[in-house]
């Protein structure tokens, strides 16, 4: 089953996803792909923000704090309204097709060779496992920072 790897294998120890309920099992896994979709790009936008920024957003604190403060909470509210449009509009789970089309809404960035990207069971294995670990990583990120006072840059020794 997809999702299911080592060196856990089915791991629910609260029981969430009862045997045969698919439909809990598929509001589960898009809830999962999902979250893990979004904290691969904070963890990765968390270490990254401190040396590049958009311009006109150079005045913006560094980490966390960039959603407290103009520009950034512009930019906070305009990034929130485009994903919840996509959300509401675009990326939406088509509850007709199996359980294993959860995620996949199309690739634009396939160019017309080759397999399609992340179509294998392998890569899609390695976007759950991998949206697993940032949705740990984004989470200790922000309380290290709330912690230290650290943004994620900051927190490696840079």
């Amino acid at each position: 089953q997809l999702g299911v790897t080592a060196p856990l294998g089915f791991f629910d120890p609260a029981g969430f996803c009862k045997v045969g309920d698919e439909e809990g099992f598929r509001r589960l896994r898009v809830a999962e792909i999902k979250h893990g979709r979004v904290a691969m790009m904070a963890a990765v936008g968390a270490v990254v923000q401190p040396v590049l920024q958009f311009p006109g957003f150079d005045k913006v604190p560094k980490g966390i704090g960039a959603v407290l403060s103009p520009p950034g909470t512009y930019g906070f509210a305009a990034l929130f309204l485009i994903s919840g449009a996509l959300e509401l509009f675009l990326w939406k789970d088509d509850s007709s097709k199996s359980v294993d089309s959860i995620g996949d809404y199309g690739n634009p960035l396939q160019l017309g060779f080759g397999d399609p990207m992340g179509a294998s069971e392998d890569m899609r294995n390695r976007e759950l496992n991998n949206g697993r670990a940032a949705m740990f990583a984004a989470l200790g990120i922000i309380v290290a920072e709330l912690a230290t006072g650290k943004d994620a840059l900051q927190q490696l020794g840079f």
